[in-house]
């Protein structure tokens, strides 16, 4: 889940203008994406970035996303930069650059000034191979942070535990396209079969392992 926090009642209301439909793979280029407004750029998973993200194009979503940033930089909000910037940082990690990623977790911190932090810099600790770090974020929004998006928060970091010291993208496969029989839509499915193959050796690993215990 790579949802940040936002009020509930005011996340409430804007998630009923959204469009309630399966994945739409339309805005594949980074200039459709960025002529959105925040919530669908940002919030619906059927537009903005994430369909970029989805076809493993994490240069053309860390564009948009950059782009969005500068082109609407008067509008957005500390809430709206955090989450952008916490985004950026996750398209990031997929793509394999820490450094990067790793700044722009950060800068989402600073940006919202967030009552519990640890969800994001669980995932720096993941990108900077710290394990104990990792359970102790992990710890901390388990028994601090309770709200609407706990359990799917939990969730990833819980793959980034069961993959530690394999590649974000990796640990965020696992998550999404192992085992969930949820990925029929024909978007999803491609992708995980491109990252069935590239982590195949990975995956069979850990399968094997957790079923040995």
């Amino acid at each position: 889940m790579t949802t940040l926090k936002f009020p509930q009642a005011l996340l409430a209301a804007l998630l009923l203008a959204l469009p309630v439909t399966g994945f739409s793979a339309t805005d594949t280029t980074t200039a459709a994406a960025v002529q959105k407004a925040f919530m669908q750029f940002d919030q619906n998973p059927n537009r903005g970035w994430r369909p970029l993200q989805l076809q493993r194009n994490y240069q053309g979503a860390s564009d948009a996303i950059l782009q969005f940033m500068s082109q609407h930089a008067a509008q957005l909000n500390p809430w709206q930069n955090a989450s952008l910037a916490f985004h950026l940082g996750h398209v990031y990690a997929l793509m394999d650059d820490r450094a990067d990623a790793i700044r722009w977790f950060r800068k989402s911190i600073s940006y919202h000034v967030m009552g519990n932090p640890a969800y994001a810099q669980g995932f720096i600790a993941f990108l900077q191979n710290d394990k104990q770090a990792l359970l102790a974020d992990r710890h901390s929004v388990a028994v601090d942070d309770p709200g609407p998006w706990q359990s799917e928060d939990l969730k990833e970091m819980d793959a980034m535990i069961d993959y530690f010291g394999s590649p974000f993208e990796a640990a965020w496969g696992a998550l999404n396209c192992i085992g969930t029989g949820a990925k029929a839509d024909p978007q999803w499915a491609k992708f995980c079969r491109t990252l069935s193959v590239k982590y195949h050796y990975i995956y069979a690993q850990h399968i094997a392992t957790t079923h040995s215990r």
